[in-house]
């Protein structure tokens, strides 16, 4: 468990973007989309696993924005395994 921390979410969202090949900007409205409704979904909780954490982002991306979530799972599987 760690303490909720929704500005590490929206930047990680960001870097996901970026290593999708888009700027930030061009994926702003879908970012703050999965953002807000991701900070919606945990906002109540003060700590949270990181795992559903990435899990909700995961869903929500591959609603609006597959291409993002297949980077960020590729680079989970490049960096992190």
């Amino acid at each position: 468990m760690e303490e909720f921390k929704p500005a590490k979410i929206k930047k990680s969202l960001e870097k996901a973007a970026i290593d999708a090949g888009y700027s930030v900007d061009e994926k702003k409205e879908i970012l703050d989309s999965v953002y807000a409704t991701i900070n919606k979904k945990l906002d109540e909780k003060k700590e949270i696993k990181t795992d559903t954490i990435k899990v909700c982002l995961l869903s929500e991306l591959d609603k609006c924005e597959p291409y993002i979530a297949h980077s960020w799972r590729n680079f989970e599987k490049r960096y992190k395994s």
